[in-house]
């Protein structure tokens, strides 16, 4: 039974099934169409993990209580020529940025919403959010976590998180001690698995959705998923929604509902059944 939206997250060890939502640009409409299988099935999910898109629907979904189908229509009114648009309206090149904020002021102000983002008060019965962004020019990863002390607001991470070298400017944020200057977590790693089976999480089930997109540098030594796989065995389930048809930045109107539909159709009864099966020793 899905806990009230809203509630305190809890401090206990949670354990339980995690979801790890990779990167992916405009491939994350299929990170939706997974949360909607999930729900329609009643699986659990105890915790969430999100890096690039997966932080942003992790954050809209866990952490600011959007339903799964509102956040698909948020998704949905993006297109290629918003993407370059927001760029260039989240930079300071004067009356060129500033058109271009007028053009996409609707997505500038759900963006603002993560001004309201707490990893402390999570929705859906979620007891913990994990969100992975990178600073430059180190490439150092910032992650913050429910009952994880980091020093960067969680709302500016996803921001940060999100941004991806070139095509959005780095996010800004001074800390006592350092300037951290943010960029899209999934140049360090497309699928954060690893961090979903270490504390606070200490997942005994992860489900990782990975979009299929140009590995993170920390994920480029040859045969990674075996190895993640021969070490955590069934604990482990890799879902492939069947996205590899769509780009990431450069897409056609009308792909939303084919992405959705992938997410979903990625979760099937053997899925579910291998995630129901974590739920008995819960």
């Amino acid at each position: 039974m899905n806990r009230p939206a809203g509630e305190e997250a809890s401090s206990a060890p949670d354990g339980g099934i995690c979801l790890v939502l990779g990167a992916g640009g405009f491939r994350g409409l299929a990170h939706v169409g997974v949360l909607k299988a999930l729900r329609r099935a009643s699986v659990p999910i105890h915790s969430i993990i999100g890096v690039s898109i997966g932080s942003l629907v992790a954050a809209f979904h866990a952490g600011l209580g959007l339903e799964p189908d509102e956040i698909a229509a948020r998704l949905s009114r993006l297109t290629t020529s918003t993407f370059f648009a927001l760029g260039i309206a989240l930079r300071r090149w004067g009356p060129l940025s500033r058109r271009a904020r007028c053009a996409v002021s609707g997505h500038l102000d759900e963006l603002e919403l993560l001004a309201n983002l707490r990893l402390d008060r999570l929705h859906f019965g979620v007891r913990r959010l994990g969100l992975l962004a990178m600073d430059l020019p180190g490439g150092d990863e910032v992650f913050a976590a429910t009952d994880l002390p980091c020093p960067v607001p969680p709302g500016k991470l996803v921001l940060g998180g999100i941004s991806i070298p070139g095509l959005f400017p780095t996010v800004r944020v001074d800390s006592p001690g350092r300037t951290y200057h943010l960029a899209d977590g999934g140049f360090s790693r497309s699928v954060p698995v690893e961090r979903a089976f270490q504390p606070p999480f200490s997942a005994r089930r992860v489900l990782a959705v990975d979009l299929q997109v140009i590995r993170g540098f920390r994920e480029r030594r040859g045969g990674r998923w075996r190895r993640l796989q021969a070490e955590h065995g069934d604990s482990l389930v890799r879902l492939l929604p069947d996205v590899e048809k769509t780009g990431t930045v450069f897409f056609r109107r009308g792909d939303g509902a084919a992405l959705l539909r992938a997410g979903e159709d990625a979760v099937s009864g053997e899925v579910i059944s291998r995630l129901t099966l974590s739920r008995r020793g819960c």
